[in-house]
């Protein structure tokens, strides 16, 4: 059992790979990542307040086309509401235009009815007369 366990240490020391430790490398690289933070916060910073400026634009320009829409509302029930009052002036036009006309049409047949009726007693009196 110990010759098996000094085998496993004699092996584990002579390995060809070794770890070699760079604290120096390793230190650089991390003050070197630490002092880019800043600037990598202040690009994010920068980049937040453009999204927030951006969507302050966006929430300015819904509630301009909010109160556009609800303008376009009004003016569509005022347009609604005056071609409703055209057609009804229109529907009424044309009710006075067909009574004129039935009028004008009882009128000429009445005088054509009287003119017919004159002449036919006219004639037949005059044929009364000859006999």
């Amino acid at each position: 059992m110990t010759s098996l366990l000094i085998l496993t240490i004699c092996i584990c020391f002579f390995q060809s790979t070794k770890a070699h430790a760079n604290y120096f490398t390793d230190f650089y690289n991390g003050l070197e990542q630490f002092s880019e933070l800043p600037s990598e916060i202040k690009e994010l910073k920068n980049s937040y307040e453009q999204s927030r400026s951006e969507l302050n634009e966006a929430k300015e320009r819904v509630q301009t086309y909010a109160e556009q829409n609800i303008q376009l509302m009004e003016q569509n029930r005022q347009l609604t509401e005056t071609v409703q009052l055209l057609k009804q002036a229109e529907t009424s036009r044309q009710n006075r235009a067909n009574q004129i006309k039935s009028v004008v049409i009882w009128a000429i047949a009445l005088a054509v009815g009287y003119f017919i009726l004159t002449r036919t007693i006219r004639f037949v009196m005059r044929r009364s007369n000859k006999w």
